[in-house]
């Protein structure tokens, strides 16, 4: 089986004023955090040394990933990062083919960084661009422009990195699809092979739900949002890009294989303040409190760690968010999967759960392919055009 790890590094150079993801901007304490998450590391592989990992649906890609995601793992000394990512590899004899992603920012990635990842055993990057539009930047509090994220791009590349993703951010107000439909080109002019594109979403606690959570339907009228949604989704169609989820695409053989893992419904493992993971029936998370951690990581036993993972008890810094049953496994799969291109797979469900789809989520099915929202193709159910924008509505008939 294979295995998937998030590592979730939150130090970032400054806090993007749409982000609700844990991050600190003091790195004061990164030696000492990445000294805890390589501990945790060890104590993971030690654990699952023990441990089938049977994954409920099966990967449709055996290759292992390690994720290096945050937070800007671009922003602490590349040394930390490297020996982490060292210690990963020896401590799952993570295999040779494995996909193994770092998040960069043009603002912090350096030809230097670039060639510590190269060596290190990374080989694909994911460039937080968010946009190629100066005003739309500043708007976004970003610390780099247009020419900034050209270049990290190129330097990118250059370093021998073939697996380019980055990501953008649309429905921003002053955005434009015309601006959007730009830079998607000039993505694939620099050999860019995989896009994330994302819409705005107003987030609790974050500077523009404050600045924007009354008004930001009248800045971006929710229909124009969907015209620039699907727009782009048109754009990226052209140029030869499969939106395989509802915010990613990619050219031919470079889907993500760390992101299909997780609406595969795979287990994936978590290191790292913020981080979160799922293992047999428990998904667990890591409180967002890198002092916690710290502290947690350099005194926590194997056995109370693994007595956690279990279910059995808590951590002062982790925390079980929910044990699974059978049926919250079934509800999962609409889910994850509803966002996917491939949409759910029939026969894969039958032959995990032992029951047709339709028996258990009957009703949700009728009700969605009459309102033209779901459509059945063969032994698959997926969502229609129309149904991509009310995915939220669709997905919550079979929660």
């Amino acid at each position: 089986m294979a295995r998937h790890i998030y590592v979730h590094n939150p130090f970032c150079a400054r806090k993007c004023p749409y982000c609700d993801f844990y991050s600190v901007a003091d790195t004061s304490e990164s030696n000492a955090f990445y000294k805890a998450a390589l501990r945790e590391a060890k104590l993971l592989g030690e654990i699952m040394k023990d441990s089938s990992g049977k994954d409920h649906i099966n990967d449709r890609d055996d290759r292992d990933t390690v994720y290096f995601g945050g937070g800007t793992p671009s922003v602490p000394d590349s040394r930390l990062i490297c020996d982490l990512l060292s210690g990963i590899l020896d401590a799952f004899s993570i295999s040779s083919d494995a996909e193994i992603t770092i998040e960069v920012n043009p603002s912090s990635v350096t030809d230097e960084k670039l060639s510590d990842y190269k060596l290190a055993g990374f080989n694909r990057i994911s460039a937080g661009v968010q946009s190629l539009d100066d005003e739309v930047l500043k708007r976004l509090g970003r610390l780099h422009d247009s020419k900034d994220a050209v270049d990290a791009i190129k330097r990118i590349t250059a370093a021998g990195f073939n697996n380019v993703s980055a990501d953008l951010i649309t429905g921003v107000p002053g955005g434009t699809l015309d601006g959007i439909k730009k830079d998607i080109n000039t993505f694939y002019s620099l050999g860019v092979k995989h896009i994330s594109t994302y819409s705005l979403m107003l987030e609790e606690g974050t500077v523009f739900f404050e600045r924007y959570g009354k008004t930001i339907e009248d800045l971006m009228p929710p229909e124009k949002e969907r015209e620039m949604y699907h727009g782009t989704r048109d754009c990226l169609r052209s140029l030869g890009y499969e939106t395989y989820e509802i915010s990613n695409s990619a050219l031919p053989g470079y889907r993500s294989i760390h992101n299909s893992a997780y609406w595969n419904s795979c287990e994936y493992l978590a290191v790292g303040a913020g981080s979160h993971g799922y293992l047999g029936n428990v998904r667990y998370g890591h409180e967002d409190d890198i002092h916690a951690y710290i502290e947690e990581m350099n005194s926590v036993s194997e056995e109370d760690y693994r007595a956690f993972l279990e279910g059995n008890d808590r951590l002062s810094s982790l925390y079980v968010e929910e044990i699974l049953s059978e049926e919250d496994k079934m509800r999962e799969v609409p889910f994850l999967r509803l966002r996917t291109d491939e949409g759910i797979l029939l026969d894969e469900f039958k032959n995990v759960f032992g029951v047709e789809f339709e028996d258990v989520f009957g009703q949700a099915v009728k009700t969605n392919i009459e309102k033209g929202l779901l459509e059945r193709k063969e032994r698959t159910l997926r969502l229609t055009r129309s149904g991509l924008d009310l995915a939220n509505k669709v997905i919550e008939d079979f929660l």
